[in-house]
């Protein structure tokens, strides 16, 4: 066979080639199409815009661009209270697990029952404690506490905080090993950074005051 007809026949085959790739193609998008036209059928409504989860997200996990991802899914297949817009989800935090590819909803990110309630203009910090650090373990939510952090033999009042929950209220034990406070959120690193450094004690202040107002005179009789 001469060179110029072995060439015809490979330009021929490769043109055949690419022919039946792109008949293949096409008939992996009519598929693809009659796939989602029959899931519309079966699950009923349009395709709507929703927000969807591209792995496992854990609680406590801040939504973003790389965790969630905006597509169109079957009306009927969507839960109640969906987030259509990705701007929408960003920044949101994850209350519950949200299992990979399930579509963002209100029951991913609400609080549950029973959990704390955070007064607002503060964020919910918990700190290590234990009774002898915590006023022998009578601290209980609604107390407010003066936060004190001790260094090199060091004590420093690093601010005044109201107790929103205590290891021994959440979980019924008569120790207590953590509690919860209420901060400003400019205040919060500096308590995280304080807590790493050093221990932290937390106080009860009393009524402050005129005492001498109520105090016995003294002097001479």
């Amino acid at each position: 066979m001469q060179r110029g007809t072995r060439l015809v026949i490979s330009v021929l085959s490769g043109v055949a080639a690419v022919i039946v790739a792109l008949a293949y193609a096409s008939s992996v998008q009519q598929d693809a199409a009659a796939a989602q036209a029959d899931a519309l059928a079966r699950f009923g409504g349009e395709p709507v815009a929703v927000c969807v989860a591209v792995r496992d997200i854990a609680p406590g996990e801040v939504l973003d661009d790389e965790n969630v991802v905006a597509v169109e899914w079957a009306a009927g297949l969507v839960p109640e209270e969906p987030i259509a817009e990705l701007g929408d989800a960003v920044g949101r935090v994850a209350t519950s697990r949200i299992p990979k590819n399930a579509v963002i909803c209100s029951t991913y990110l609400e609080a549950h029952s029973g959990g704390i309630e955070v007064p607002a203009g503060t964020v919910a910090v918990s700190v290590a404690s234990d009774p002898v650090h915590a006023v022998g373990g009578s601290i209980a939510p609604g107390d407010t506490v003066d936060v004190y952090v001790t260094q090199d033999a060091v004590a420093d009042r690093l601010m005044s905080a109201q107790v929103l929950d205590t290891s021994a209220e959440a979980t019924g034990d008569t120790g207590m090993s953590w509690v919860t406070l209420a901060v400003e959120p400019e205040r919060v690193r500096e308590l995280l950074v304080a807590t790493s450094l050093g221990q932290v004690t937390l106080a009860v202040p009393g009524a402050y005051g005129d005492a001498s107002a109520d105090a016995p005179e003294t002097g001479d009789a």
